[in-house]
């Protein structure tokens, strides 16, 4: 886990398996609200220069969020240049929730006294390892695509 922005400690690390090992922690999850994910992955390693602590935490926070905001269904898409997408059906968000879910402190579910999307740490984490993260909101499907710099 990263306890400071200020500690990356970028090394060599396949992208691919980190994803995996994500995916697979909240299986448990996934099962529990009746989600089966469609995941499209390379077959060949994606390597990268990243925190591994950083990208595991951006990974769960993303997912997380996915879960707990999912119509059911979720899928995840990596391409084999390492380019990321999540997407799920969201019909409780609108243009212009998706447009704040990397909002320092904004919650979808403030009613209901959430701690937030934690999305805003997972921007933070990618741009300081010189990569992008962005969301779209189009026919009632969240999409949010990560970009880890080569």
């Amino acid at each position: 886990m990263v306890t400071s922005f200020q500690e990356l400690k970028p090394e060599r690390m396949d992208v691919v398996r980190a994803l995996e090992e994500s995916l697979l922690s909240f299986y448990a999850v996934m099962q529990e609200k009746g989600i089966q994910p469609e995941i499209e992955l390379p077959e060949k390693p994606v390597f990268r220069e990243l925190d591994a602590g950083a990208v595991n935490r951006i990974f769960s926070n993303i997912i997380s969020n996915a879960l707990k905001y999912s119509d059911g269904d979720l899928s995840v898409v990596m391409d084999k240049n390492g380019c990321v997408t999540f997407s799920n059906t969201a019909h409780n968000l609108n243009y212009v929730t998706v447009g704040r879910l990397f909002d320092r402190f904004y919650t979808v579910e403030a009613s209901r006294n959430s701690t937030g999307l934690g999305l805003s740490i997972a921007k933070l984490l990618i741009e300081r390892m010189g990569g992008s993260i962005g969301a779209i909101y189009n026919n009632d499907k969240l999409q949010i695509k990560i970009i880890f710099a080569k």
